[in-house]
Formats: C-alpha cells, structure tokens, sequence
C-alpha cells in the first residue's frame, strides 16, 4: 500500500530552506563576478576563472594574419592563455576570445581545406594552476562545451576538440584520446555538452597541474570541420580512488514523490563504503537525472542541473536536494562512481493534480495523496 506524504507545512519548510538556498548561490555568484572566481568546493582544486566571469582576463587573441602564430599569449591579465597557429601563406589562425559577460571561452574562424589540399589551424587556451600532482589520487576534469552540434564522445574525439589535463610537459588524458571508461558526455541542452573524464594517479613526480581547452583539428575536411567552439564552467577535482569492492548504496530519500515544478520534500542521501564496510570520504559521485520526460533539476552545493557531482563528507556521504520538473511520472535519478559496480537508484515521482484527483476518487479512503514512487501505477 502507498504512504502518505509529508504535510505541506513539511513542503512549505523545504520550500524556505531552498529559498535560502538560492540566496546563498546568489551570493556565491556576485562574489564571483567581483573577480573572486575559481574558488574551491570540498574535493575541488582552485582553477582560477574557471567560470570566465573575471573582466582583468577578457579579450581575444590570434586572427588577422595568414600564418600567424603565438604560444601562451596572455589574454588581459590572464591566467588563461592563448596558443594559436595559421598555416603559412594559406590560412589566419582562429580567434581565442574570453567573455565574461557570456562566461565562455571561445575558438572561432577555423578553416581546413584549400585549393591545394587539406590544411588545418588550431588553437588552445590553457593555464598552469598553483597545485602540484599527487600520488594516488582521482582527477576529475569537468567542463561545458558548445561545439557545433557534437553530441556524443565519437564526434568529439575525431574533430579534435575538447580537454586536456597536464602534469608539467606531460599530457595526464585528453579527450580527444581517453577510452569511453574514463571519459563521458552528456547533453545539457540543445547542442551543449557536458565532458567529464577522470585519471587515476599510481606513484608520481610533482610537477605543476595544467588543463587546455582545445580545437586542433586533424586533416578534416570543411564539412567535417568544427569551426568554433565554446567552452564555460571549467572544473578540476582532486578526489580518492575508491577501492576494490567498495560499495554505492541509497542511505536516505530513495523513494518520494513531488507535484510537478515543486522541490521533493526530502534530501536525498548515498554512501560509499570500502571493502570492509567503513565510509570512504573524499570520493566523487556523478548524479543522472533522465535527458527526456519526467525528470528533475538536482542540486549539490554550488551544482544544480540534471547532471550534477557531489564529494562524499567525512562520513562518506553525499546530500543532495532536486526539484520536480512540470512532467508528471515515474523515473529514476542514479548515482554512479568509476570503479565501483553498484550504483545508487534513487526512485522518483512527479504527480499532477489531475493524477491525485483521480486517485483519490478510486480510494475514497486514502487520507492525504500517495508518496512512494516505487508503487507507481496507472496514474502515471
């Protein structure tokens, strides 16, 4: 039989909580925008405008000459960079443009065919961040990219385009070479892509962390070819390796329900545990909420959307809130941990008033209006 769900005073309370939720975001933002981007969360290191809302770094460099070149050319004050290459007496190298008021970094004007053959130009933005790599730790790269229409990690690899994380002249990964393991990609919207790729670090010599963000193509032809590229929300996790046969488990809020477009009435709750049972902290959780359909909006800290992460505390827990979007039914949320085979379903349920309604009409003597969205039925 379906439980009841929480009183609305309940609803009203969690409904004020995430007003002062989105207070608290409203002021992470304007701290943001007075230059002070790049702050770190729990489990993330420090990418100085990683948001590209810093005015000292807007501006915009290569461009304008056939076969011109520059390597880390400051854009403004930086600490982003510009490296940009023409092809001599035939192509101008692409534009590297930084735009605080749109927070993207973009690489625009790429040309790669002729009438002699087929040449390409190319370009990156990159910076050398403040921490050194450490031994056996999880580096988890996550950056928003708007490239044209590439929407899954086939196109973006053989275009040539995306992420790269370095340890001083060593590449760590790239995206445009990762295995689909440790890489991913998900769609955020009409042609926006989340690229989420992590390495795992055995023994290793310090040398400084750096990340590029990148459009060389290869031998592509005009057809094939992404001439621009943009790129915001730049992030870098330093986290732990979760250990063989360590678990992801539910551990609250795995079942519920919410009206449409309302916030669920509980937190949302998961754990890691090793092999011997005992909570793992540091570790990073990648939380899904479905692409189509019912569906909702998550939120993690300073993370809100349908594909969010989340840094397990000191007692190897993530807490998270979401919200109900306007399509009533049944679906899943899942957390998931590279390297760990289970993974954390969350059971969710979006209901109208035109489902209560009916339900209530074929159970006279239900009080209140059915909560647990495991037990979904014909309302949906």
């Amino acid at each position: 039989m379906n439980t009841l769900i929480q009183s609305v005073s309940r609803r009203s309370s969690v409904a004020a909580a995430r007003r002062g939720g989105v207070l608290r975001s409203l002021c992470v933002s304007l701290v943001a925008g007075l230059g002070f981007a790049g702050i770190a969360n729990a489990g993330f290191l420090t990418v100085p405008n990683g948001d590209f809302s810093a005015l000292g770094n807007a501006g915009s460099v290569g461009g304008g000459v056939i076969g011109a070149s520059g390597t880390n050319v400051l854009i403004g004050s930086g600490p982003w960079t510009g490296t940009y290459n023409g092809v001599l007496t035939l192509l101008v190298p692409p534009t590297l443009a930084i735009s605080p008021s749109l927070q993207t970094a973009t690489i625009s004007g790429l040309l790669g065919i002729n009438a002699v053959g087929i040449v390409n130009n190319g370009g990156h933005f990159g910076q050398t961040l403040s921490n050194n790599v450490q031994s056996n730790k999880r580096y988890t790269t996550i950056v928003d990219m708007d490239a044209s229409g590439l929407l899954d990690i086939g196109l973006i690899s053989a275009a040539g385009v995306g992420v790269s994380l370095h340890a001083g002249a060593s590449t760590l990964i790239s995206s445009d070479t990762a295995a689909a393991g440790p890489l991913r990609a998900d769609l955020l919207g009409a042609s926006t892509v989340r690229v989420q790729m992590y390495h795992d670090t055995a023994t290793v010599a310090a040398a400084p962390l750096g990340l590029q963000l990148f459009d060389r193509p290869q031998g592509l032809l005009t057809a094939s070819l992404v001439d621009s590229v943009s790129f915001s929300n730049v992030r870098l996790a330093e986290t732990t390796i979760p250990s063989g046969n360590s678990t992801l488990t539910v551990s609250g809020g795995g079942s519920q329900s919410a009206p449409v477009g309302q916030p669920f009435p509980q937190s949302l709750t998961a754990i890691v545990r090793d092999q011997n049972g005992d909570p793992v902290p540091d570790t990073l959780v990648t939380l899904t909420a479905p692409a189509e359909g019912a569906s909702a909006t998550l939120h993690a800290g300073t993370e809100s959307g349908r594909v969010i992460v989340a840094v397990t505390d000191a007692s190897g827990q993530i807490t998270f809130s979401a919200d109900a979007n306007e399509i009533s039914g049944c679906y899943i949320v899942t957390g998931e941990v590279p390297g760990i085979d289970s993974l954390a379903i969350f059971h969710m349920r979006n209901y109208s008033q035109a489902q209560i309604a009916a339900y209530m009409a074929a159970h006279p003597g239900v009080k209140g209006m059915p909560q647990d969205s495991i037990f979904c039925n014909g309302f949906e």
